[in-house]
Protein backbone atom coordinates (compact mmCIF):
# COMPACT_ATOMS: atom_id res chain seq x y z
CA UNK A 1 0.00 0.00 0.00
CA UNK A 2 3.07 2.47 1.10
CA UNK A 3 4.33 2.03 -2.90
CA UNK A 4 1.19 2.31 -4.41
CA UNK A 5 0.67 5.66 -2.63
CA UNK A 6 4.09 6.45 -3.56
CA UNK A 7 3.69 5.95 -6.76
CA UNK A 8 0.64 7.43 -6.96
CA UNK A 9 2.34 10.51 -5.47
CA UNK A 10 4.97 10.42 -8.06
CA UNK A 11 2.32 10.53 -10.77
CA UNK A 12 0.75 13.48 -9.34
CA UNK A 13 3.78 15.51 -8.87
CA UNK A 14 5.17 14.46 -12.55
CA UNK A 15 1.97 15.72 -13.78
CA UNK A 16 1.72 19.03 -11.97
CA UNK A 17 5.51 20.04 -12.54
CA UNK A 18 5.06 18.93 -16.48
CA UNK A 19 2.64 20.97 -16.95
CA UNK A 20 3.60 24.36 -14.87
CA UNK A 21 5.48 25.45 -18.06
CA UNK A 22 4.32 25.64 -21.57
CA UNK A 23 6.43 23.18 -24.07
CA UNK A 24 9.09 24.82 -25.59
CA UNK A 25 9.62 23.75 -29.27
CA UNK A 26 12.81 23.54 -30.95
CA UNK A 27 14.25 24.71 -34.18
CA UNK A 28 16.77 22.19 -35.97
CA UNK A 29 20.05 23.68 -36.86
CA UNK A 30 19.29 26.11 -39.95
CA UNK A 31 21.11 25.39 -42.80
CA UNK A 32 24.02 28.25 -43.56
CA UNK A 33 22.37 31.45 -45.09
CA UNK A 34 23.69 30.60 -48.81
CA UNK A 35 22.08 27.81 -48.60
CA UNK A 36 19.18 28.96 -47.16
CA UNK A 37 18.57 32.05 -49.75
CA UNK A 38 19.61 29.17 -52.75
CA UNK A 39 16.94 26.33 -50.71
CA UNK A 40 13.93 29.39 -50.58
CA UNK A 41 10.28 29.20 -51.34
CA UNK A 42 10.52 32.81 -51.17
CA UNK A 43 13.69 35.19 -50.12
CA UNK A 44 13.52 39.21 -50.60
CA UNK A 45 14.76 42.16 -48.93
CA UNK A 46 12.55 44.46 -47.59
CA UNK A 47 11.89 47.28 -44.34
CA UNK A 48 9.24 46.46 -41.90
CA UNK A 49 6.92 49.16 -41.84
CA UNK A 50 4.34 48.34 -39.44
CA UNK A 51 3.49 45.68 -37.08
CA UNK A 52 0.71 44.37 -35.67
CA UNK A 53 -0.63 40.81 -33.67
CA UNK A 54 1.76 41.34 -30.84
CA UNK A 55 4.84 42.20 -33.50
CA UNK A 56 4.26 39.02 -35.20
CA UNK A 57 2.49 40.24 -38.54
CA UNK A 58 4.69 42.52 -40.51
CA UNK A 59 3.79 45.25 -43.31
CA UNK A 60 7.28 45.10 -45.34
CA UNK A 61 7.98 47.50 -47.99
CA UNK A 62 9.64 45.41 -50.84
CA UNK A 63 13.13 46.37 -51.68
CA UNK A 64 14.44 43.55 -53.44
CA UNK A 65 13.15 40.04 -54.81
CA UNK A 66 16.12 37.19 -54.45
CA UNK A 67 14.82 33.90 -55.50
CA UNK A 68 10.41 33.03 -55.92
CA UNK A 69 7.94 34.88 -57.35
CA UNK A 70 7.84 38.66 -58.18
CA UNK A 71 5.90 40.93 -55.45
CA UNK A 72 4.00 43.93 -55.33
CA UNK A 73 5.96 47.08 -53.83
CA UNK A 74 4.25 45.73 -49.88
CA UNK A 75 3.38 42.78 -48.73
CA UNK A 76 2.68 41.65 -45.21
CA UNK A 77 4.48 38.92 -43.38
CA UNK A 78 3.04 36.54 -40.60
CA UNK A 79 5.48 35.71 -38.45
CA UNK A 80 2.42 33.69 -35.85
CA UNK A 81 -1.05 32.58 -35.83
CA UNK A 82 -3.62 34.99 -35.61
CA UNK A 83 -5.03 37.16 -32.79
CA UNK A 84 -6.01 34.86 -29.94
CA UNK A 85 -3.59 32.44 -30.18
CA UNK A 86 0.05 31.92 -29.89
CA UNK A 87 2.80 28.79 -30.62
CA UNK A 88 6.32 28.34 -29.53
CA UNK A 89 7.96 29.59 -32.75
CA UNK A 90 6.93 32.84 -33.25
CA UNK A 91 9.20 35.61 -34.69
CA UNK A 92 8.46 39.20 -33.72
CA UNK A 93 9.61 41.82 -36.12
CA UNK A 94 10.96 45.66 -35.34
CA UNK A 95 9.11 48.23 -37.15
CA UNK A 96 12.09 50.14 -39.20
CA UNK A 97 14.11 47.46 -39.43
CA UNK A 98 15.35 45.61 -42.91
CA UNK A 99 15.46 42.11 -43.16
CA UNK A 100 16.28 39.37 -45.37
CA UNK A 101 13.22 37.45 -45.48
CA UNK A 102 13.43 32.99 -46.10
CA UNK A 103 10.06 32.95 -45.82
CA UNK A 104 7.41 29.85 -47.05
CA UNK A 105 4.21 30.56 -49.04
CA UNK A 106 0.92 29.09 -48.04
CA UNK A 107 -1.93 29.70 -49.35
CA UNK A 108 -0.99 33.41 -51.08
CA UNK A 109 0.23 33.94 -47.13
CA UNK A 110 3.60 34.88 -46.64
CA UNK A 111 4.58 32.70 -43.63
CA UNK A 112 8.06 32.89 -41.62
CA UNK A 113 9.04 31.44 -37.66
CA UNK A 114 11.61 31.80 -35.67
CA UNK A 115 13.15 28.96 -37.23
CA UNK A 116 13.80 30.52 -40.61
CA UNK A 117 16.78 32.21 -41.71
CA UNK A 118 15.16 35.37 -41.85
CA UNK A 119 17.87 37.64 -40.49
CA UNK A 120 18.18 41.53 -39.95
CA UNK A 121 20.18 43.33 -42.63
CA UNK A 122 23.96 43.83 -42.59
CA UNK A 123 26.28 44.43 -45.53
CA UNK A 124 27.92 41.09 -45.42
CA UNK A 125 24.20 39.82 -46.83
CA UNK A 126 25.25 42.01 -49.79
CA UNK A 127 27.29 39.38 -51.29
CA UNK A 128 24.60 37.29 -51.28
CA UNK A 129 22.89 39.06 -53.50
CA UNK A 130 21.93 36.38 -56.78
CA UNK A 131 22.77 38.08 -60.49
CA UNK A 132 18.72 37.81 -60.80
CA UNK A 133 18.12 39.77 -58.28
CA UNK A 134 14.83 42.35 -59.17
CA UNK A 135 12.97 44.95 -57.61
CA UNK A 136 9.11 44.15 -56.84
CA UNK A 137 6.51 44.65 -59.35
CA UNK A 138 5.39 48.72 -60.19
CA UNK A 139 1.92 49.17 -59.09
CA UNK A 140 -0.98 48.99 -62.13
CA UNK A 141 -3.32 51.58 -62.48
CA UNK A 142 -6.06 49.78 -61.56
CA UNK A 143 -4.50 48.33 -58.22
CA UNK A 144 -5.56 52.09 -57.24
CA UNK A 145 -2.38 52.64 -56.46
CA UNK A 146 -1.57 56.17 -57.46
CA UNK A 147 2.07 57.86 -58.90
CA UNK A 148 3.36 59.85 -56.09
CA UNK A 149 3.32 63.07 -58.41
CA UNK A 150 1.57 63.04 -61.56
CA UNK A 151 2.06 66.62 -63.30
CA UNK A 152 -1.58 65.85 -65.10
CA UNK A 153 -3.42 66.03 -62.06
CA UNK A 154 -2.02 69.37 -61.62
CA UNK A 155 -3.66 71.06 -64.84
CA UNK A 156 -7.16 71.18 -63.50
CA UNK A 157 -6.67 72.44 -60.21
CA UNK A 158 -4.04 75.43 -61.44
CA UNK A 159 -6.73 75.76 -64.46
CA UNK A 160 -8.99 76.99 -62.36
CA UNK A 161 -7.04 79.04 -59.73
CA UNK A 162 -5.66 80.78 -62.96
CA UNK A 163 -9.06 81.34 -63.80
CA UNK A 164 -10.61 82.76 -60.84
CA UNK A 165 -7.44 85.23 -60.60
CA UNK A 166 -8.46 86.39 -64.14
CA UNK A 167 -12.16 87.06 -63.35
CA UNK A 168 -11.25 88.88 -59.67
CA UNK A 169 -8.34 90.77 -61.47
CA UNK A 170 -11.42 91.73 -64.53
CA UNK A 171 -14.00 92.87 -61.79
CA UNK A 172 -11.63 95.17 -60.03
CA UNK A 173 -10.44 96.37 -63.13
CA UNK A 174 -14.30 97.38 -64.25
CA UNK A 175 -14.81 98.55 -60.46
CA UNK A 176 -11.93 100.64 -60.54
CA UNK A 177 -12.90 101.83 -64.04
CA UNK A 178 -16.47 102.84 -62.91
CA UNK A 179 -15.40 104.96 -60.18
Amino acid sequence: MLVRAGASAALVASLLLGSAAPALASCVMPPPIEEAVRDADLAFVGTVTSVANLDRWATVAVAEVWVGPDLPPVVEVRGGPGPGAMSSVDRMFAARTTYLFIVGISDGTLSDNACSSTTEWSDELAALRPANARPPLSPSPESGAADPFDPASLLLPVALIAGGGLIVFGAALMIRRST
